[in-house]
Protein backbone atom coordinates (compact mmCIF):
# COMPACT_ATOMS: atom_id res chain seq x y z
CA UNK A 1 0.00 0.00 0.00
CA UNK A 2 1.20 3.26 -1.22
CA UNK A 3 1.51 5.94 1.71
CA UNK A 4 1.78 9.49 1.57
CA UNK A 5 5.45 9.87 1.88
CA UNK A 6 6.27 7.80 -0.84
CA UNK A 7 4.69 10.51 -3.30
CA UNK A 8 6.51 13.62 -1.10
CA UNK A 9 8.69 15.41 -3.39
CA UNK A 10 9.29 16.55 -7.14
CA UNK A 11 9.29 13.81 -9.86
CA UNK A 12 9.98 14.06 -13.64
CA UNK A 13 8.10 12.29 -16.65
CA UNK A 14 9.65 10.09 -17.88
CA UNK A 15 6.99 8.53 -20.11
CA UNK A 16 3.71 9.05 -20.90
CA UNK A 17 1.40 6.98 -22.94
CA UNK A 18 -2.30 6.44 -23.83
CA UNK A 19 -4.48 4.03 -25.22
CA UNK A 20 -7.96 3.67 -26.76
CA UNK A 21 -10.49 0.87 -26.51
CA UNK A 22 -7.46 -1.30 -24.70
CA UNK A 23 -5.18 -0.38 -27.53
CA UNK A 24 -1.92 1.24 -27.37
CA UNK A 25 -2.18 4.31 -29.52
CA UNK A 26 0.83 6.45 -28.81
CA UNK A 27 1.99 9.63 -27.10
CA UNK A 28 -0.39 12.69 -26.48
CA UNK A 29 3.20 14.44 -26.34
CA UNK A 30 5.66 12.97 -27.54
CA UNK A 31 7.89 10.07 -26.98
CA UNK A 32 10.02 12.48 -25.42
CA UNK A 33 7.69 14.84 -23.41
CA UNK A 34 8.64 16.77 -20.39
CA UNK A 35 7.22 17.40 -17.44
CA UNK A 36 7.40 17.15 -13.36
CA UNK A 37 5.05 16.80 -10.78
CA UNK A 38 5.20 18.23 -6.85
CA UNK A 39 3.85 16.49 -3.76
CA UNK A 40 4.28 18.45 -0.81
CA UNK A 41 3.73 17.27 2.74
CA UNK A 42 1.17 19.91 3.56
CA UNK A 43 -1.13 18.79 0.89
CA UNK A 44 -0.64 20.93 -1.76
CA UNK A 45 0.36 19.71 -5.44
CA UNK A 46 1.07 21.01 -8.75
CA UNK A 47 1.82 19.54 -12.42
CA UNK A 48 3.68 20.83 -15.44
CA UNK A 49 3.41 18.59 -18.98
CA UNK A 50 4.63 19.39 -22.24
CA UNK A 51 5.73 18.66 -25.77
CA UNK A 52 9.65 18.92 -25.43
CA UNK A 53 10.09 20.42 -28.48
CA UNK A 54 7.76 23.38 -28.56
CA UNK A 55 8.03 25.92 -31.97
CA UNK A 56 9.73 29.19 -30.09
CA UNK A 57 8.27 32.82 -30.81
CA UNK A 58 9.19 35.43 -32.73
CA UNK A 59 7.95 37.53 -29.26
CA UNK A 60 10.05 37.78 -26.34
CA UNK A 61 7.08 38.30 -24.00
CA UNK A 62 4.13 35.80 -24.47
CA UNK A 63 1.45 37.93 -24.17
CA UNK A 64 3.21 39.78 -27.37
CA UNK A 65 3.26 36.60 -29.18
CA UNK A 66 1.01 36.33 -32.12
CA UNK A 67 -2.41 34.67 -31.89
CA UNK A 68 -0.89 31.10 -33.49
CA UNK A 69 2.00 30.85 -31.45
CA UNK A 70 0.02 31.40 -28.32
CA UNK A 71 -2.46 28.73 -29.83
CA UNK A 72 0.81 26.12 -30.78
CA UNK A 73 2.29 27.12 -27.22
CA UNK A 74 -0.95 26.12 -24.91
CA UNK A 75 -1.68 22.83 -27.55
CA UNK A 76 1.71 21.09 -26.13
CA UNK A 77 1.36 22.40 -22.78
CA UNK A 78 -0.68 21.17 -19.58
CA UNK A 79 -0.17 22.43 -16.35
CA UNK A 80 -2.25 22.61 -12.91
CA UNK A 81 -2.42 22.54 -9.29
CA UNK A 82 -4.27 23.01 -6.23
CA UNK A 83 -4.02 20.26 -2.93
CA UNK A 84 -4.06 16.10 -3.00
CA UNK A 85 -5.29 13.30 -1.23
CA UNK A 86 -3.99 9.83 -1.32
CA UNK A 87 -6.66 6.85 -0.43
CA UNK A 88 -5.23 3.12 -0.90
CA UNK A 89 -3.71 3.38 -4.17
CA UNK A 90 -5.75 6.36 -5.55
CA UNK A 91 -4.38 9.59 -5.34
CA UNK A 92 -6.90 12.44 -6.16
CA UNK A 93 -5.84 15.82 -7.47
CA UNK A 94 -7.82 18.85 -6.34
CA UNK A 95 -7.43 21.46 -8.91
CA UNK A 96 -7.73 24.94 -7.95
CA UNK A 97 -4.99 26.62 -10.76
CA UNK A 98 -5.26 25.48 -14.66
CA UNK A 99 -4.36 26.53 -17.73
CA UNK A 100 -7.65 24.44 -18.65
CA UNK A 101 -10.22 26.61 -17.19
CA UNK A 102 -12.76 23.97 -17.23
CA UNK A 103 -10.76 21.66 -14.73
CA UNK A 104 -11.01 24.47 -12.05
CA UNK A 105 -12.95 23.19 -9.39
CA UNK A 106 -12.52 19.65 -10.42
CA UNK A 107 -11.06 16.49 -9.11
CA UNK A 108 -8.17 14.68 -11.65
CA UNK A 109 -8.33 11.39 -10.07
CA UNK A 110 -4.95 8.99 -10.86
CA UNK A 111 -4.85 5.30 -9.74
CA UNK A 112 -1.12 5.06 -8.17
CA UNK A 113 1.78 1.97 -8.97
CA UNK A 114 5.06 1.27 -8.90
CA UNK A 115 7.75 -0.34 -11.17
CA UNK A 116 10.87 -0.70 -9.08
CA UNK A 117 11.41 3.25 -8.09
CA UNK A 118 9.21 4.58 -10.55
CA UNK A 119 5.88 6.08 -9.94
CA UNK A 120 3.34 5.05 -12.48
CA UNK A 121 0.01 7.32 -12.40
CA UNK A 122 -3.02 5.90 -14.52
CA UNK A 123 -5.76 8.47 -15.17
CA UNK A 124 -9.33 6.75 -14.68
CA UNK A 125 -10.85 5.89 -18.06
CA UNK A 126 -12.16 8.78 -20.01
CA UNK A 127 -15.24 8.02 -23.11
CA UNK A 128 -14.62 10.38 -25.90
CA UNK A 129 -17.07 11.88 -27.86
CA UNK A 130 -17.06 8.89 -30.20
CA UNK A 131 -17.47 6.53 -27.71
CA UNK A 132 -14.25 5.13 -27.60
CA UNK A 133 -12.56 4.59 -24.35
CA UNK A 134 -9.08 6.30 -23.44
CA UNK A 135 -6.76 5.99 -20.74
CA UNK A 136 -3.67 8.15 -20.24
CA UNK A 137 -0.53 6.34 -18.01
CA UNK A 138 1.92 8.77 -16.93
CA UNK A 139 5.41 6.95 -15.48
CA UNK A 140 7.78 9.20 -13.17
CA UNK A 141 11.32 9.00 -11.44
CA UNK A 142 12.18 11.11 -8.45
CA UNK A 143 14.17 14.26 -9.37
CA UNK A 144 17.61 14.27 -7.67
CA UNK A 145 18.23 17.14 -5.33
CA UNK A 146 19.50 20.26 -6.15
CA UNK A 147 18.87 21.51 -9.68
CA UNK A 148 18.78 18.13 -11.48
CA UNK A 149 15.83 18.55 -13.95
CA UNK A 150 16.60 17.87 -17.78
CA UNK A 151 17.28 20.70 -20.43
Amino acid sequence: MTEPEQLHGCWLLTRWDYTVDGTFRGFPMGEDAKGQIMYAADGHMSAILMHADRPRSQASQFHQSSAGEREVAALGYVSYGGTWVLSDETVTHQVAFALFPNWIGTDLVRTVAWEGERLVLTGLPETSTSGKVVVNRLFWERAPAHGGILR
